[in-house]
């Protein structure tokens, strides 16, 4: 189960909200050797599913959620820029 602050959660909202106009759409988690992105999909029946305020912001499949399973993921600004962070 991967945790996502509140700060992360509102943050991917607002990044959905430019770029899908479907609540039902949300970030999907990807990564490979400590590098991780998102990009738009929709649920499948096994993923992990993170809701913030009504709409679906994160989608973490099962091999994903194995990979950083305990995870948090947050969101931050300092002098890198804003960039997420997924802390384990």
């Amino acid at each position: 189960m991967v945790t996502v602050t509140e700060r992360a959660k509102e943050k991917l909202k607002c990044l959905l909200e430019e770029e899908v106009d479907d609540p039902s759409v949300g970030f999907r988690l990807e990564g490979t050797s400590g590098q991780f992105a998102v990009f738009p999909d929709r649920a499948e029946p096994d993923d992990q599913v993170v809701v913030h305020e009504g709409a679906v912001v994160l989608l973490v499949d099962r091999t994903m959620a194995e990979c950083v399973g305990g995870a948090t993921i947050d969101y931050e600004e300092d002098q890198a820029g804003p960039h997420f962070v997924v802390k384990k």
